[in-house]
Formats: C-alpha cells, structure tokens, sequence
C-alpha cells in the first residue's frame, strides 16, 4: 500500500503495473515508456520539479533549471509534463470512473494563477489550454496524428515551447489540488511507476495507458 491509497501490483510483463485502487475496486494497467523518448530518471525528476514549481518558496529555483533549457530539451519536457497528466488522469478514472480522456478535455485552472484582463489574454489563455489538452491526450491516446499536431503546438509559433511549458504547469497545479479533493495524491505517482516496473527490451509493443477496469 503507498500513501496514495493504491496497490502496486506486478504483472507478467515487467515494464508493465497494474495499479489498484482499492476504494473503487477498478485498477489500471501501466506500461512504462521507452528508456530512449522518457527514461524513467528523467520522468522521476521531472515530477519532483513540477511540485518544486507549484511551491512558491522554491518556484524561482524550478524556473531557473527551465530558463537554462534549450529548445529541443524544452520539447522534451514538454512531452514529459503531457505524459504526466495522463498518467494523473487514469489514475483519477479509477476513482471516479469518469474516463481519462473526458477528464483531460474537461481540464482547466481557475486558480489565482488565471490572469485575464482584456480579450487577447483571453484568446491565447484558451490557445494555450486547448494545447496542453492536446499533448495529454496524444500522450494517452499515442494516436499519430494527436502525436504529430501536438509536435507542430510546441513549436508553432517560434519560441511557444517556454510559455507552454509555464501553462501545462500550472495546470498540472490545478490538477494536483483537484485530485487532492478526491483524496488522491499526484505527488510519487510517476516515482512509483518507475519503481515498479522495468525499461523495456526492444520497441514498446502497448499503449502506456489503457481503460480502468474493474477488479
């Protein structure tokens, strides 16, 4: 049992957990990415610096680590953080059974981060949203052209990939306290993944995610 309430249970494949929740009585399946697009040092520490942003005591620390990145290392995390909100997502559809795809379609931030005070803001507020949705559903979907119009979000218009990076953050803020509501934990999750299972051998031949499922 983690503090997130769930069970880390192996299966027969070893880059592959299946995580159970056993207040809902449904689980996940997890496959864990390939070493060579998001290996899983890489992943654990991102998670750490989405929370070290989301603390206004050691945000500035986590903006200098992001200011320092270059272009294609910002791709990168980019693909990371939308790798993360799915992986939030499906762990919330085991809880609340509404599926990880309308939770990520749903997913917006109303916090005092929202800033808004004319028009334009408005427009590229929704802009951006609408492209961090994108990345998390190409993330748990891995459809080829979600993929693909998500690639062409983080680098259309230039330099776009810095504030979405600052927006898909603090919406995975927001989604962190929404799950807290529900009793659920984001903070370890991608850790835990890492933990228990293995990179594996080859090309990944599943999906990362897949539908709940009742135990």
């Amino acid at each position: 049992m983690t503090g997130h309430e769930h069970d880390w249970v192996p299966t027969a494949d070893p880059a592959m957990v299946e995580l159970r929740d056993p207040l809902s009585q449904r689980a996940v399946r997890i496959v864990r990415p390939d070493e060579g697009e998001l290996p899983g040092d890489f992943l654990v520490e991102l998670e750490a610096l989405v929370f070290q942003w989301e603390d206004t005591t050691t945000q500035a620390a986590a903006d200098a680590y992001l200011a320092l990145r270059g272009s294609q290392e910002r791709i990168t995390i980019l693909r990371g953080l939308s790798w993360l909100c799915a992986l939030w997502a499906v762990v919330c559809e085991t809880r609340l059974g509404k599926s990880a795809d309308n939770i990520i379609r749903d997913l917006d931030y109303r916090g005092g981060r929202r800033v808004i005070r004319n028009a334009d803001q408005a427009r590229r507020w929704e802009n951006l949203t609408q492209r961090v949705r994108l990345g998390a559903l190409a993330a748990l979907t891995e459809d080829p052209r979600a993929v693909g119009a998500y690639r062409t979000a983080c680098t259309e218009p230039t330099g776009i990939a810095a504030d979405l990076i600052r927006h898909t953050l603090i919406h995975l803020d927001g989604f962190s306290q929404d799950m807290q509501r529900h009793d659920l934990n984001a903070r370890g999750l991608a850790a835990g993944v890492i933990a228990n299972t293995q990179p594996g051998v080859g090309p990944r031949g599943r999906l990362c995610f897949r539908p709940a499922h009742s135990l």
